[in-house]
């Protein structure tokens, strides 16, 4: 689940509702542009987008949604009740059909279904591929009543897509994170995909493992490192050098120091924890990977990134599956957990920081959603 914008569902034309700036923001939303996918808008207002979920389009042989399929409705339906949402619209990419063919007709049959405690569908909208000039179909309407927001009255049959990269969704992304919307998801992957541990002559990587332990001077030692490279990320000096990728390693594997980095992921210094996070990550190897890489997942969380979060998360139980806090938080970000709702974690890192001796910067930002 993706935690989204404030967008415009879109204005009218001759009398109908345009949903073509609705369709144009997918990719932004997402931070990728969709495929063989079904994404799911629910609306806590007129013109805002509470939450954007995406998931895998499985389709059975005959064409109809698998009972997973059906089965995940049912979930996101009772989720979007949860968030208090006035409507939600369906949106299919995929090109194994025509986009008005009747297998998608059912889709969204379906899922109008499973969201009825959430007021059911207001429109499904289907294309090949979420690009410039992809024709798009609306492919389902409620038979009866008037629709639930945000397009209460009628809409066009179809339509030309318009350029995802230029819409404003995509453009406040960029300003915002400073990043472009991605092809296809697989290119989030590849961003976290392993490099060489340093780029010394003679490397001598070192693989620290955890030990439980109360927490200490160690630890008070590492989260400094820790900060000093953040710091040094911020001023734009990216160089590591065997020995400090060492250090930032084994400091990373202390649970304490670890909890206590969580509280940068709502302050002023997270673009650049981000950014150490995911050097660390492809650097770095087994439980240290996986420290990293769930710090990386958490400060996606908490911007409301849910597929960067989620890819991040990933990574960190490939690394170590036994992680638990990546386990925990890809948990919670599966049941649509809200960002706000871990506020305990930040409560938390400012406590154990604080018992350390090191007093983190102030939150600037708020957790989405």
């Amino acid at each position: 689940m993706t935690n989204s914008l404030s967008i415009p569902a879109g204005g009218q034309t001759n009398g109908r509702h345009d949903p073509d700036k609705l369709l144009a923001a997918v990719p932004g939303l997402l931070g990728f542009v969709p495929e063989r996918s079904i994404v799911l808008l629910a609306f806590s207002g007129e013109r805002t987008v509470a939450a954007t979920m995406r998931h895998d389009l499985c389709l059975t042989k005959a064409g109809a949604p698998s009972a997973g399929m059906r089965q995940l409705f049912i979930r996101l339906g009772a989720l979007a009740a949860s968030y208090r949402t006035i409507g939600t619209v369906a949106v299919i990419v995929d090109d194994r059909f025509p986009p008005d063919d009747q297998r998608y007709r059912r889709v969204a049959a379906a899922a109008h279904k499973g969201f009825r405690p959430a007021g059911g569908l207001s429109a499904a909208f289907a294309m090949a591929e979420a690009v410039a000039g992809a024709d798009w179909h609306t492919i389902w309407r409620p038979q009866s009543g008037t629709p639930p927001h945000p397009f209460p009255g009628s809409v066009p049959d179809r339509g030309l897509l318009s350029d995802p990269n230029a819409s404003p969704t995509a453009l406040e992304r960029a300003v915002n994170s400073g990043r472009r919307i991605l092809s296809r998801r697989s290119e989030m992957e590849g961003l976290l995909s392993p490099v060489p541990h340093c780029a010394d002559l003679l490397c001598h990587a070192e693989f620290p493992v955890p030990v439980r332990h109360q927490p200490g001077r160690e630890d008070a030692r590492g989260l400094e490192i820790v900060l000093a490279a953040v710091d040094r990320f911020g001023a734009g000096d990216l160089d590591l050098p065997c020995d400090e990728v060492n250090r930032l390693a084994a400091a990373l594997v202390s649970v304490h120091v670890r909890d206590a980095l969580l509280g940068l992921s709502l302050t002023a210094r997270r673009g650049a924890a981000e950014d150490l996070w995911r050097a660390l990550t492809r650097r770095l190897s087994g439980h240290a990977r996986a420290a990293a890489a769930t710090l990386l997942g958490h400060v996606h969380y908490m911007a409301g990134e849910g597929a960067y979060a989620g890819v991040a998360l990933r990574v960190a139980q490939d690394a170590d599956p036994d992680y638990n806090l990546a386990n925990l938080l890809d948990t919670a970000l599966a049941n649509g957990m809200r960002p706000r709702e871990l506020g305990g974690l930040a409560e938390l890192a400012y406590d154990i920081a604080e018992a350390l001796g090191t007093r983190l910067p102030p939150p600037l930002f708020e957790a989405a959603g």
